[in-house]
Protein backbone atom coordinates (compact mmCIF):
# COMPACT_ATOMS: atom_id res chain seq x y z
CA UNK A 1 0.00 0.00 0.00
CA UNK A 2 1.48 3.86 -1.27
CA UNK A 3 1.86 5.79 1.53
CA UNK A 4 -0.95 8.57 1.86
CA UNK A 5 -0.32 11.76 1.28
CA UNK A 6 -1.02 14.70 3.38
CA UNK A 7 -3.74 16.17 0.91
CA UNK A 8 -4.53 12.84 0.04
CA UNK A 9 -6.21 13.01 3.63
CA UNK A 10 -8.11 15.04 3.87
CA UNK A 11 -8.46 15.33 0.56
CA UNK A 12 -12.42 14.47 1.24
CA UNK A 13 -12.41 17.86 3.24
CA UNK A 14 -11.36 20.30 0.49
CA UNK A 15 -13.64 19.11 -1.89
CA UNK A 16 -16.24 19.16 0.77
CA UNK A 17 -15.26 22.73 1.14
CA UNK A 18 -15.02 23.39 -2.65
CA UNK A 19 -18.47 21.87 -3.03
CA UNK A 20 -19.72 24.21 0.16
CA UNK A 21 -18.50 27.21 -1.27
CA UNK A 22 -20.44 26.56 -5.08
CA UNK A 23 -24.07 25.70 -3.27
CA UNK A 24 -23.55 29.13 -1.22
CA UNK A 25 -22.92 31.55 -4.52
CA UNK A 26 -26.12 30.12 -5.57
CA UNK A 27 -26.82 29.52 -9.23
CA UNK A 28 -27.92 32.33 -11.42
CA UNK A 29 -31.41 33.88 -11.57
CA UNK A 30 -32.92 36.48 -13.51
CA UNK A 31 -32.29 40.00 -12.34
CA UNK A 32 -35.24 42.38 -11.83
CA UNK A 33 -34.22 45.81 -14.16
CA UNK A 34 -33.74 48.01 -10.84
CA UNK A 35 -31.88 45.14 -9.44
CA UNK A 36 -29.65 45.31 -12.23
CA UNK A 37 -29.21 48.79 -12.48
CA UNK A 38 -27.78 48.53 -8.69
CA UNK A 39 -25.60 45.30 -9.20
CA UNK A 40 -23.67 47.71 -12.37
CA UNK A 41 -23.44 50.70 -10.17
CA UNK A 42 -21.73 48.75 -7.61
CA UNK A 43 -19.45 47.00 -9.98
CA UNK A 44 -18.78 50.30 -11.07
CA UNK A 45 -18.15 51.58 -7.92
CA UNK A 46 -15.60 48.55 -6.91
CA UNK A 47 -13.71 48.84 -10.52
CA UNK A 48 -13.17 52.72 -9.17
CA UNK A 49 -11.56 51.54 -5.79
CA UNK A 50 -7.84 51.91 -5.57
CA UNK A 51 -5.70 48.62 -5.36
CA UNK A 52 -4.04 47.68 -2.84
CA UNK A 53 -0.55 49.15 -2.37
CA UNK A 54 1.82 46.36 -3.06
CA UNK A 55 4.14 45.78 0.16
CA UNK A 56 7.82 44.93 -0.50
CA UNK A 57 8.54 41.92 2.16
CA UNK A 58 11.89 44.10 2.81
CA UNK A 59 10.12 47.21 3.86
CA UNK A 60 8.21 44.63 6.40
CA UNK A 61 10.00 43.68 10.13
CA UNK A 62 10.50 39.75 9.20
CA UNK A 63 12.16 41.37 6.09
CA UNK A 64 14.24 43.30 8.10
CA UNK A 65 14.57 41.30 10.90
CA UNK A 66 15.85 38.27 8.71
CA UNK A 67 18.48 40.72 7.34
CA UNK A 68 19.85 41.47 10.43
CA UNK A 69 20.11 37.62 11.25
CA UNK A 70 21.66 36.97 8.55
CA UNK A 71 24.27 39.52 8.97
CA UNK A 72 24.82 37.97 12.16
CA UNK A 73 25.65 34.93 11.22
CA UNK A 74 28.42 35.73 8.35
CA UNK A 75 29.67 37.23 11.52
CA UNK A 76 29.42 34.39 14.05
CA UNK A 77 30.32 31.51 11.36
CA UNK A 78 33.66 33.22 11.21
CA UNK A 79 33.50 30.61 14.46
CA UNK A 80 33.54 27.29 12.28
CA UNK A 81 36.51 28.23 9.98
CA UNK A 82 38.46 28.71 13.26
CA UNK A 83 38.69 32.47 12.79
CA UNK A 84 37.45 35.20 15.78
CA UNK A 85 34.18 35.98 15.80
CA UNK A 86 33.66 40.17 16.63
CA UNK A 87 30.89 39.95 19.47
CA UNK A 88 30.75 43.39 19.51
CA UNK A 89 28.91 43.51 16.39
CA UNK A 90 27.08 40.99 16.61
CA UNK A 91 25.82 42.52 19.65
CA UNK A 92 25.01 45.59 17.88
CA UNK A 93 23.36 44.22 15.43
CA UNK A 94 21.27 41.66 17.65
CA UNK A 95 20.25 44.90 20.14
CA UNK A 96 19.21 47.36 17.17
CA UNK A 97 17.58 45.15 14.64
CA UNK A 98 15.88 41.71 16.85
CA UNK A 99 16.38 42.67 20.65
CA UNK A 100 13.19 44.30 21.24
CA UNK A 101 11.14 41.72 19.72
CA UNK A 102 13.00 38.89 20.75
CA UNK A 103 12.20 40.23 24.34
CA UNK A 104 8.42 40.86 23.76
CA UNK A 105 7.85 37.49 21.97
CA UNK A 106 10.29 35.24 24.66
CA UNK A 107 11.72 36.91 27.19
CA UNK A 108 13.97 33.74 27.81
CA UNK A 109 14.93 33.61 24.64
CA UNK A 110 16.58 37.02 25.03
CA UNK A 111 18.24 35.74 27.69
CA UNK A 112 20.03 33.45 26.39
CA UNK A 113 21.11 35.53 23.66
CA UNK A 114 22.68 37.59 25.53
CA UNK A 115 23.93 35.16 27.90
CA UNK A 116 25.82 33.47 24.78
CA UNK A 117 26.49 36.67 23.22
CA UNK A 118 28.58 37.91 26.48
CA UNK A 119 30.37 33.85 27.49
CA UNK A 120 31.38 33.95 23.95
CA UNK A 121 32.91 37.76 24.20
CA UNK A 122 34.23 36.44 27.56
CA UNK A 123 35.81 33.35 27.05
CA UNK A 124 33.45 31.55 29.25
CA UNK A 125 32.23 29.34 26.61
CA UNK A 126 33.67 27.98 23.25
CA UNK A 127 32.87 30.12 20.69
CA UNK A 128 31.28 27.78 18.16
CA UNK A 129 28.91 26.79 21.12
CA UNK A 130 27.68 30.48 21.63
CA UNK A 131 27.53 30.82 18.05
CA UNK A 132 24.70 27.86 18.09
CA UNK A 133 22.96 28.87 21.01
CA UNK A 134 22.54 32.08 19.25
CA UNK A 135 21.82 30.73 15.73
CA UNK A 136 19.12 27.99 17.32
CA UNK A 137 17.63 30.59 19.40
CA UNK A 138 16.86 33.02 17.24
CA UNK A 139 15.40 30.52 14.69
CA UNK A 140 13.32 29.03 17.66
CA UNK A 141 11.85 33.29 17.93
CA UNK A 142 11.11 33.43 14.74
CA UNK A 143 9.23 30.32 14.57
CA UNK A 144 7.15 31.89 17.77
CA UNK A 145 6.66 35.12 15.71
CA UNK A 146 5.57 32.93 12.67
CA UNK A 147 2.68 31.99 15.22
CA UNK A 148 2.24 35.65 16.00
CA UNK A 149 1.69 36.29 12.65
CA UNK A 150 -0.76 33.58 11.52
CA UNK A 151 -3.10 34.41 14.66
CA UNK A 152 -2.70 38.58 12.95
CA UNK A 153 -3.70 36.82 9.67
CA UNK A 154 -6.97 34.63 10.64
CA UNK A 155 -8.21 37.52 12.69
CA UNK A 156 -7.90 39.95 10.20
CA UNK A 157 -9.47 37.95 7.45
CA UNK A 158 -12.65 36.94 9.54
CA UNK A 159 -12.77 40.60 10.20
CA UNK A 160 -12.49 41.30 6.49
CA UNK A 161 -9.72 43.50 6.89
CA UNK A 162 -7.93 41.92 3.95
CA UNK A 163 -4.71 44.20 3.32
CA UNK A 164 -3.61 43.70 7.37
CA UNK A 165 -4.55 39.84 6.46
CA UNK A 166 -1.73 40.05 3.59
CA UNK A 167 0.57 41.96 5.16
CA UNK A 168 1.16 39.10 7.87
CA UNK A 169 0.59 36.34 5.06
CA UNK A 170 3.33 37.79 3.26
CA UNK A 171 6.19 37.83 6.54
CA UNK A 172 4.45 34.26 7.09
CA UNK A 173 5.82 33.20 3.46
CA UNK A 174 9.20 35.21 3.65
CA UNK A 175 9.68 33.68 7.06
CA UNK A 176 9.33 30.00 5.87
CA UNK A 177 11.29 31.22 2.21
CA UNK A 178 14.29 32.28 4.40
CA UNK A 179 14.10 30.01 7.49
CA UNK A 180 11.96 27.52 7.93
CA UNK A 181 12.07 25.83 4.44
CA UNK A 182 16.33 25.48 4.86
CA UNK A 183 15.74 24.02 8.33
CA UNK A 184 13.08 21.48 7.16
CA UNK A 185 15.38 20.71 3.89
CA UNK A 186 18.18 19.19 6.16
CA UNK A 187 15.86 17.05 8.20
CA UNK A 188 14.64 16.09 4.95
CA UNK A 189 18.36 14.81 4.06
CA UNK A 190 18.88 13.47 7.34
CA UNK A 191 15.65 11.30 7.51
CA UNK A 192 14.76 10.36 3.65
CA UNK A 193 11.66 12.07 3.77
CA UNK A 194 10.19 12.57 0.42
CA UNK A 195 7.07 13.15 -1.24
CA UNK A 196 4.52 13.18 1.12
CA UNK A 197 6.31 12.61 3.79
CA UNK A 198 9.10 15.90 3.07
CA UNK A 199 8.79 18.17 5.78
CA UNK A 200 9.56 20.82 2.91
CA UNK A 201 6.29 19.44 0.90
CA UNK A 202 3.75 19.79 3.73
CA UNK A 203 4.81 23.40 4.72
CA UNK A 204 4.43 24.45 1.11
CA UNK A 205 1.29 22.62 0.64
CA UNK A 206 0.31 24.42 4.06
CA UNK A 207 1.11 27.60 2.79
CA UNK A 208 -0.35 27.54 -0.95
CA UNK A 209 -3.84 26.71 0.68
CA UNK A 210 -3.54 28.99 2.83
CA UNK A 211 -3.36 31.86 -0.14
CA UNK A 212 -5.87 30.20 -1.61
CA UNK A 213 -8.27 30.59 1.09
CA UNK A 214 -7.19 34.26 1.62
CA UNK A 215 -7.91 35.25 -1.86
CA UNK A 216 -10.88 34.21 -1.38
CA UNK A 217 -11.79 35.76 1.99
CA UNK A 218 -12.54 32.17 3.43
CA UNK A 219 -11.34 33.03 7.19
CA UNK A 220 -12.37 28.98 7.86
CA UNK A 221 -10.24 27.23 5.48
CA UNK A 222 -7.74 29.69 6.14
CA UNK A 223 -7.38 28.68 9.78
CA UNK A 224 -7.74 25.38 9.12
CA UNK A 225 -5.29 25.10 7.01
CA UNK A 226 -2.69 27.49 9.16
CA UNK A 227 -2.29 24.24 11.40
CA UNK A 228 -1.50 22.60 8.47
CA UNK A 229 1.59 25.05 8.04
CA UNK A 230 2.42 25.55 11.38
CA UNK A 231 2.60 22.03 12.28
CA UNK A 232 4.67 21.13 9.50
CA UNK A 233 7.24 23.71 10.44
CA UNK A 234 7.11 22.50 14.20
CA UNK A 235 7.29 18.89 12.96
CA UNK A 236 10.72 20.23 11.37
CA UNK A 237 12.01 21.93 14.58
CA UNK A 238 10.92 18.60 16.78
CA UNK A 239 12.94 16.39 14.26
CA UNK A 240 15.68 18.66 14.22
CA UNK A 241 15.88 18.23 18.23
CA UNK A 242 15.53 14.31 17.66
CA UNK A 243 18.34 13.80 15.29
CA UNK A 244 20.67 15.74 17.62
CA UNK A 245 19.72 13.33 20.30
CA UNK A 246 20.55 10.22 18.15
CA UNK A 247 23.61 11.61 16.57
CA UNK A 248 25.22 12.25 20.09
CA UNK A 249 24.80 8.86 21.15
CA UNK A 250 26.03 7.87 17.53
CA UNK A 251 29.09 10.70 17.81
CA UNK A 252 29.92 9.05 21.85
CA UNK A 253 30.34 5.48 20.07
CA UNK A 254 32.44 6.94 17.40
CA UNK A 255 34.46 8.23 19.88
CA UNK A 256 33.84 11.92 19.35
CA UNK A 257 35.62 14.61 21.31
CA UNK A 258 33.35 16.10 24.51
CA UNK A 259 33.88 19.57 22.34
CA UNK A 260 31.57 18.00 19.68
CA UNK A 261 29.14 16.14 21.32
CA UNK A 262 28.27 19.70 23.17
CA UNK A 263 28.14 21.23 19.87
CA UNK A 264 25.31 18.99 18.89
CA UNK A 265 23.86 19.68 22.34
CA UNK A 266 23.67 22.74 22.24
CA UNK A 267 21.94 22.81 18.37
CA UNK A 268 19.58 19.90 20.25
CA UNK A 269 18.27 22.63 22.96
CA UNK A 270 18.17 25.82 20.68
CA UNK A 271 15.91 23.92 18.62
CA UNK A 272 13.97 22.34 21.15
CA UNK A 273 13.26 26.10 22.64
CA UNK A 274 11.08 26.67 19.33
CA UNK A 275 8.54 23.90 20.62
CA UNK A 276 9.13 23.33 24.46
CA UNK A 277 6.28 25.32 25.84
CA UNK A 278 3.66 23.77 23.27
CA UNK A 279 5.19 20.15 24.31
CA UNK A 280 4.80 20.59 27.73
CA UNK A 281 1.05 20.90 27.18
CA UNK A 282 1.12 17.75 26.10
CA UNK A 283 3.12 16.02 29.09
CA UNK A 284 4.66 18.62 31.23
CA UNK A 285 7.31 15.95 32.96
CA UNK A 286 8.54 14.75 29.30
CA UNK A 287 9.50 18.41 27.59
CA UNK A 288 10.90 19.00 31.46
CA UNK A 289 12.98 16.51 31.11
CA UNK A 290 14.32 17.05 27.16
CA UNK A 291 14.83 20.29 28.41
CA UNK A 292 17.51 19.47 30.60
CA UNK A 293 18.80 16.26 28.43
CA UNK A 294 20.28 19.23 26.26
CA UNK A 295 20.90 21.56 28.30
CA UNK A 296 24.77 22.36 28.60
CA UNK A 297 25.61 22.30 32.02
CA UNK A 298 22.69 19.57 33.44
CA UNK A 299 23.45 16.78 31.81
CA UNK A 300 27.22 15.15 30.18
CA UNK A 301 26.42 14.58 26.23
CA UNK A 302 27.98 11.52 26.45
CA UNK A 303 25.28 9.98 28.81
CA UNK A 304 22.60 10.99 26.14
CA UNK A 305 20.75 7.90 24.64
CA UNK A 306 18.32 8.13 21.69
CA UNK A 307 16.06 5.71 22.49
CA UNK A 308 15.19 7.74 25.97
CA UNK A 309 14.87 10.85 23.82
CA UNK A 310 12.66 9.58 21.58
CA UNK A 311 10.39 8.33 23.67
CA UNK A 312 10.23 11.38 25.29
CA UNK A 313 8.99 12.92 22.38
CA UNK A 314 6.75 10.45 21.53
CA UNK A 315 4.80 10.75 25.39
CA UNK A 316 4.49 14.48 24.94
CA UNK A 317 3.24 14.07 21.00
CA UNK A 318 1.58 11.54 22.35
CA UNK A 319 -0.46 13.26 25.00
CA UNK A 320 -1.11 16.89 22.50
CA UNK A 321 -2.60 14.22 20.20
CA UNK A 322 -5.35 12.58 22.84
CA UNK A 323 -5.89 16.70 23.95
CA UNK A 324 -6.80 17.25 20.39
CA UNK A 325 -8.85 14.08 20.13
CA UNK A 326 -11.02 14.48 23.30
CA UNK A 327 -11.25 18.76 22.75
CA UNK A 328 -12.58 18.66 19.26
CA UNK A 329 -16.18 16.45 19.99
CA UNK A 330 -16.61 18.85 22.97
CA UNK A 331 -16.05 21.59 20.48
CA UNK A 332 -18.56 19.87 18.14
CA UNK A 333 -21.18 19.22 20.74
CA UNK A 334 -20.94 22.93 21.74
CA UNK A 335 -22.15 24.23 18.18
CA UNK A 336 -18.98 25.69 17.89
CA UNK A 337 -18.03 23.83 14.53
CA UNK A 338 -15.07 25.96 13.36
CA UNK A 339 -13.00 25.08 16.28
CA UNK A 340 -13.67 21.97 16.44
CA UNK A 341 -12.67 21.60 12.68
CA UNK A 342 -9.40 23.33 13.45
CA UNK A 343 -8.79 21.13 16.03
CA UNK A 344 -8.77 18.36 13.98
CA UNK A 345 -6.64 19.49 11.70
CA UNK A 346 -4.25 19.78 14.95
CA UNK A 347 -4.72 16.58 15.96
CA UNK A 348 -3.65 14.97 13.23
CA UNK A 349 -1.07 17.35 12.76
CA UNK A 350 0.76 16.49 15.75
CA UNK A 351 0.01 12.27 14.55
CA UNK A 352 1.90 13.38 10.91
CA UNK A 353 4.90 13.81 13.38
CA UNK A 354 4.74 10.33 14.97
CA UNK A 355 4.21 8.86 11.44
CA UNK A 356 8.24 7.46 11.51
CA UNK A 357 7.80 5.45 14.79
CA UNK A 358 3.92 4.39 13.95
CA UNK A 359 5.28 2.82 10.94
CA UNK A 360 8.44 1.40 12.29
CA UNK A 361 5.82 0.13 15.03
CA UNK A 362 3.37 -1.45 13.00
CA UNK A 363 4.50 -1.61 9.45
CA UNK A 364 4.14 0.56 6.61
CA UNK A 365 0.49 -0.87 5.77
CA UNK A 366 -1.10 -1.05 9.41
CA UNK A 367 0.15 2.77 10.00
CA UNK A 368 -1.35 3.49 6.49
CA UNK A 369 -4.79 2.12 8.17
CA UNK A 370 -4.11 4.46 11.57
CA UNK A 371 -4.29 7.35 8.90
CA UNK A 372 -7.01 6.71 7.07
CA UNK A 373 -8.95 5.99 10.55
CA UNK A 374 -8.05 9.45 11.16
CA UNK A 375 -8.97 10.93 7.58
CA UNK A 376 -12.15 9.63 8.62
CA UNK A 377 -12.41 10.99 12.31
CA UNK A 378 -11.36 14.36 10.62
CA UNK A 379 -14.29 13.77 7.99
CA UNK A 380 -16.42 13.59 10.63
CA UNK A 381 -16.09 16.10 13.05
CA UNK A 382 -15.38 18.43 10.18
CA UNK A 383 -18.91 17.23 8.50
CA UNK A 384 -20.29 17.29 11.98
CA UNK A 385 -21.36 13.72 12.56
CA UNK A 386 -19.57 12.93 15.97
CA UNK A 387 -21.18 9.32 16.11
CA UNK A 388 -19.35 8.61 12.63
CA UNK A 389 -16.10 9.87 14.09
CA UNK A 390 -15.52 8.14 17.39
CA UNK A 391 -15.14 5.04 16.61
CA UNK A 392 -12.10 5.89 14.49
CA UNK A 393 -10.88 8.36 17.00
CA UNK A 394 -10.76 5.79 19.30
CA UNK A 395 -9.32 3.24 17.02
CA UNK A 396 -6.52 5.90 16.09
CA UNK A 397 -6.00 6.45 20.25
CA UNK A 398 -5.63 3.11 20.80
CA UNK A 399 -2.57 2.88 18.01
CA UNK A 400 -1.20 5.59 19.55
CA UNK A 401 -1.02 4.44 23.27
CA UNK A 402 0.58 1.52 21.96
CA UNK A 403 3.66 3.78 20.85
CA UNK A 404 3.88 4.28 24.71
CA UNK A 405 3.95 0.58 25.75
Amino acid sequence: MKKRNLKIIFASFLMASAVLAGCNSGGETAQKPEEKQQTETKDKAEDQKEEPKEVKVEDTDAGKQTVVFSEMKSELEKAKENQEVNWDTVQQKYEAGLQKDVAETSPEFDQAIEAAIAAGKGGELEPILAVQLIDKTTQSYFYQNQKALQKEAATALSEGKKDEANLAFIQIKHLAESVFIPTAEKRDTYYELSGDSSLVENINSGLTAQEEALNADNAEDFQVYLQVTDKSIYRSYYLAAKSYGEKIEAGAKEGKDAKELSIMQAEAWGFFQAIKGSLGGGDEAAAAELDKTFTLNETDPATIKASETNALFAKAIAGKIKGYYEKAPQLLAENNAVEAKVGAMEGNMFLKMLQGQLTEKLGEEKANMVFADAEAWFNGIAGNKPEEAKAKGESVITAVDGLLQ
